[in-house]
């Protein structure tokens, strides 16, 4: 009788297990799409509508009321506004994500402050620059310490009106 009961749960622990493995797939599957890659969009998201508003000859207040608050803007001569907007693709949560795509729109302005002309530039049209360069320039000449600092000693006064000696 103890044979047939060893038995008996034998079928039952066969039976078991494929009820598990099943849920072991759905759980695994879900790990994984919790993985998948992220689409993070920053900046200012253009409509074709938002731009076509936008003609030469607007004063500043009407393309600010068009198109918003410029991300950053330029004072040389007449002025310029920039509108950026960046999208960049992670595929992993723990990974670095990639710029995929940049536009900057730039709107000009003339001396009276009207649109002269609008500009848009994608990623292509960019150039990579080394903010942190971890090097400090020196607007020195290439000499010693010492040097710079006894460099002084005999000159004239740099203080106009001061005497040698006295």
């Amino acid at each position: 009788m103890s044979n047939q009961s060893s038995k008996g749960l034998g079928l039952k622990r066969l039976q078991a297990r494929p009820r598990h493995v099943p849920a072991a797939v759905v759980a695994g599957c879900l790990l994984l799409t919790a993985c998948g890659g992220n689409v993070i969009r920053q900046g200012h998201q253009f409509q074709d509508e938002d731009l076509k508003q936008v003609r030469e000859g607007m004063s500043k207040e009407q393309v600010t009321l068009a198109l918003g608050t410029p991300d950053t803007q330029s004072a040389v001569a007449g002025g310029a506004y920039y509108y950026i907007s960046t999208t960049r693709v992670q595929p992993m949560a723990f990974m670095t994500p990639s710029v995929t795509d940049r536009q900057i729109v730039a709107v000009y302005f003339n001396k009276q402050d009207h649109v002269e002309k609008i500009a848009n530039y994608g990623l292509k049209d960019g150039q990579v620059i080394d903010f942190v360069s971890r090097e400090t320039p020196s607007y020195t000449r290439d000499e010693g310490l010492l040097k710079e600092l006894f460099r002084n000693i005999g000159a004239s006064p740099a203080i106009p009106g001061m005497n040698r000696g006295g």
